[in-house]
């Protein structure tokens, strides 16, 4: 027996090694049928969830670049407001700029008018808010020749008088004030009266007249007359917008609106002295 296996052992260890061969690859082959069939049960069970991923993936994405987005254009608009807010800033210099050579043109345009007057520019450096319509401060004083009693003008008309000066400032009453009592008349008519201050509420003028039935109409000139104690005549004052009867009825009085703009107030003029019996010109309100 032993002969025979030793014999034949070659053929038999093939024929034992095929044997085994296929057992394997069967054993493989039902194996590999489960795996396949298993990850196929595994890849249907999780595709829903995998395609949820995903598009979770790009929405989460798409959100980051929306973050991104929106970063970058709060930056853009921070940019904006800043060159906005210096474009404001420089066009409100540039208005003030052209507000402010106005003026002194026209100062040096009424020096040139005002032949034989002697005028001294001054510029306005303090009012007080609790007296704003009734006095201002200059910026000259005694030292350059300014003293009470002086008119005080601009380009558009007379602007009230000086009451106090120290050396190099002036406290300065406008027309506004109740208790500065300026004589006017009405330039068409030479309906004469007096200016005794601003309305609290309309911020216009009131004109008493002096004529029982004054020949006074809306939208006549009204300038500085010559009974003015401390005002040369012809200054303009402002214009009529309408006439009104006192109480009583005995005398009329006039609404006027002042031809200088007193919340703008920056520059003015004030007269030191003035040939006797002469006015400004027309453009300045003077008596034709």
């Amino acid at each position: 027996m032993g002969g025979f296996i030793f014999r034949w052992r070659r053929p038999i260890i093939i024929v034992l090694v095929i044997m085994v061969v296929s057992l394997s690859l069967s054993f493989t082959a039902r194996v590999h049928g489960k795996v396949v069939a298993l990850s196929n049960l595994i890849g249907s069970a999780v595709s829903p969830a995998s395609s949820s991923l995903t598009y979770l993936g790009n929405k989460v994405g798409a959100g980051v670049g929306t973050v991104g987005q929106l970063f970058t254009l709060e930056q853009q608009n921070v940019q904006l407001k800043q060159k906005l807010l210096l474009y404001n800033s420089m066009k409100l210099e540039l208005s003030e700029l052209a507000q402010e050579n106005s003026q002194l043109r026209g100062m040096l345009d009424l020096r040139q008018k005002a032949a034989g007057w002697k005028l001294v520019t001054a510029t306005v450096i303090s009012r007080n808010p609790d007296s704003w319509f009734d006095t201002v401060v200059i910026n000259r004083g005694t030292r350059s020749g300014v003293s009470p009693g002086m008119a005080v003008i601009v380009p558009q008309g007379v602007v009230g008088r000086v009451i106090s000066a120290s050396p190099v400032s002036a406290t300065v009453m406008l027309i506004l004030d109740p208790s500065s009592g300026v004589g006017a008349q009405d330039v068409r008519s030479q309906s004469a009266g007096i200016i005794n201050g601003r309305d609290p509420i309309t911020g216009q003028l009131n004109l008493q007249l002096f004529s029982h039935n004054p020949d006074i109409l809306p939208g006549d000139a009204v300038v500085t007359s010559s009974y003015s104690e401390y005002y040369p005549p012809g200054l303009l004052i402002g214009q009529v917008v309408r006439v009104t009867k006192t109480a009583y009825g005995l005398t009329e009085n006039a609404v006027v609106a002042p031809s200088v703009n007193f919340n703008q107030l920056e520059n003015v003029m004030v007269v030191l002295s003035h040939p006797s019996g002469t006015s400004l010109p027309p453009i300045y309100g003077g008596t034709r």
